[in-house]
């Protein structure tokens, strides 16, 4: 099964609205718009690519977005908890850097799907679930929209 992208993704941004760029070979991020409860839009930078053999030696389509630096003084257990309302998508850490460059750990939102079980819908419905999830977090744990 081929499975383009670049393609699903800009027939996504143009179906929402969402602005969206290829920022290196192969690795597209997405603006996710989310309509909050009064109306107003809030958005959050999803990531997307292919990740080749990372699921039993099968590709997958791989999306995260970050939701703010790791410290041992966030509360665990309750975002742990959020974490849950996501359907396609889970909280993790992962190993990343600021923005001066040097290392840090960043919490994160991310899904993902083989390639041989991806459409354009599970796609959008995973962008979305991620950034969705992310922004909460990011809004309740790091103190807004910063990503």
């Amino acid at each position: 099964m081929s499975f383009d992208l670049k393609q699903a993704l800009t027939n996504i941004a143009e179906r929402w609205k969402y602005k969206m760029e290829e920022v290196s070979p192969g690795v597209y991020r997405m603006d996710v718009a989310i309509k909050m409860k009064d109306g107003t839009w809030r958005y959050q930078f999803v990531w997307a690519w292919l990740i080749a053999g990372r699921h039993f030696g099968k590709d997958v389509i791989y999306m995260n977005s970050r939701c703010g630096e790791y410290n041992p003084n966030l509360n665990h257990y309750k975002m742990l908890k959020e974490g849950g309302y996501g359907t396609f998508a889970q909280v993790t850490i992962t190993t990343d850097k600021r923005k001066d460059g040097s290392p840090c750990e960043t919490v994160i939102v991310q899904a993902s799907c083989p390639v041989e079980l991806i459409s354009e819908t599970y796609l959008n419905e995973a962008l979305y679930d991620v950034a969705f999830n992310a922004d909460i977090i990011e809004e309740s744990y790091f103190g807004g929209d910063n990503n």
